[in-house]
């Protein structure tokens, strides 16, 4: 597996505006102690989180043709979700897609053995998906997609690759509605985040950036709806650790107008 050029001035993959860019360079500068961060601000709970969900890609997700299926995670990042989804789905081919470079490489370390023939590393954005229509048996994204400057966008793009009857399942941090959450959300992210994230990787901006996207982001339940209208059936949300994180699983319904089964 071979990396290409990893200056963050120059990234393969252009953002589509502003927006992206920032967050482009953000990622990049960050991955050297991303992971470090993550284990620090979330005590493992993270790691469970993230197994609960790949489970989710569960059900029609083995493929419909010849050959292993074909698994994209987006927002891969270090590709912790990627080894996951190798563990839960050991004949699958895994493509682990990004737009930071820095981020990709600063996970390769974990490609050993048989992940390393499963797991393809693969620099992409989310609105313009490298992937033929209906190619992909499922699409798992861990804490990415509120970072994306268009989320309609990639909602459509994620709809046109997944194949009738292939499996979404996003974890994410979604901008809080209740009480509780909120309340959570304020103390923990104004105090422990930015504080851990410097620690880890001396980049105060980046851990202040992470919670202003959680409040700028969609709810769940708008998230919701925006998958029905994308062509998504049985879309489900599940509140975990008290509402700090959600769940959502779909799956792409047939265009021709034949259920999903």
């Amino acid at each position: 597996m071979t990396m290409t050029d990893s200056n963050p001035a120059r990234p393969t993959v252009q953002a589509i505006d502003e927006h992206g860019h920032r967050v482009q360079r953000m990622f990049g500068r960050i991955a050297h102690g991303y992971d470090r961060a993550n284990r620090w601000m979330s005590l493992g709970i993270d790691a469970r989180w993230r197994r609960a969900a790949v489970a989710e890609l569960r059900g029609e997700t083995p493929s419909h043709g010849p050959g292993p299926a074909r698994l994209l995670d987006l927002c891969a990042g270090t590709m912790d979700s990627s080894i996951e989804i190798h563990r839960q789905f050991p004949e699958a081919d895994v493509v682990a897609g990004d737009f930071s470079e820095q981020m990709l490489a600063g996970g390769t370390h974990k490609l050993l053995g048989p992940a390393a023939d499963r797991i393809t590393p693969r620099v992409m954005d989310a609105h313009h998906l490298p992937e033929p229509s209906t190619s992909l048996d499922g699409i798992f994204c861990a804490f990415g997609m509120r970072n994306v400057s268009d989320l309609q966008r990639a909602t459509a793009e994620q709809a046109r690759c997944l194949r009738p009857g292939g499996r979404l399942v996003v974890l994410e941090f979604f901008r809080p509605t209740r009480v509780v959450p909120r309340v959570m959300h304020a103390l923990y992210n104004r105090t422990v985040l930015p504080v851990v994230g410097w620690l880890a990787t001396r980049d105060w901006d980046a851990y202040t950036y992470l919670p202003r996207s959680i409040g700028q982001f969609a709810t769940v339940e708008s998230y919701a709806e925006l998958l029905r209208t994308h062509g998504f059936v049985d879309v489900r949300t599940e509140a975990l650790t008290l509402g700090m994180a959600w769940r959502v699983s779909a799956t792409r319904d047939d265009p021709a107008g034949e259920p999903a089964p």
